[in-house]
């Protein structure tokens, strides 16, 4: 009986720790996007209406964008390559060139959506904004501590 409490009390840790976890990354989802705003705001010089029609679409065309890069990686982890034979390094460029592709069209799709909601200028400085961000990112990360804290992007191809 005491095996039993003893086993209880650990997988209820667990699961606290787990949810836990899962909201501290929440958290740190939610203040890179609060940041990512701020900054985007800021850079391209958003009016309130503006960020009104111009956030709802962006945050639907990163979702997108995610989820494309989630269903490619949910097929190859980081050292996959290192253990593949030919037939699947094949595939891996096959599917990896299909990628790009994907979030090329959907960055094509969007831009269409970004004219609607904002000048062409700001459209075009939108990809020079996302770049600043993410360098901007990755060097604070580094400042605090080796960017244990930021979202990992080891997706083929990008910045």
């Amino acid at each position: 009986m005491r095996h039993l409490f003893k086993y209880a009390f650990l997988v209820i840790t667990l699961i606290i720790s787990n949810v836990a976890s899962a909201q501290g990354k929440g958290d740190k989802a939610k203040k890179l996007d609060e940041s990512r705003k701020k900054y985007f705001n800021e850079k391209l010089s958003l009016t309130e209406e503006e960020q009104k029609q111009f956030w709802p679409v962006f945050d639907e065309y990163k979702e997108k964008e995610r989820k494309l890069l989630k269903t490619f990686k949910a097929k190859y982890k980081k050292n996959d390559i290192v253990f593949m034979d030919d037939k699947k390094a094949e595939l891996y460029l096959q599917e990896s060139i299909k990628l790009k592709e994907d979030q090329l069209a959907l960055y094509k799709e969007y831009v269409e959506k970004f004219k609607k909601a904002l000048p062409i200028k700001k459209v075009v400085m939108l990809a020079v904004v996302e770049k600043e961000f993410k360098h901007e990112i990755l060097k604070r990360a580094k400042q605090n501590g080796g960017g244990k804290d930021t979202p990992e992007d080891d997706s083929p191809g990008e910045d």
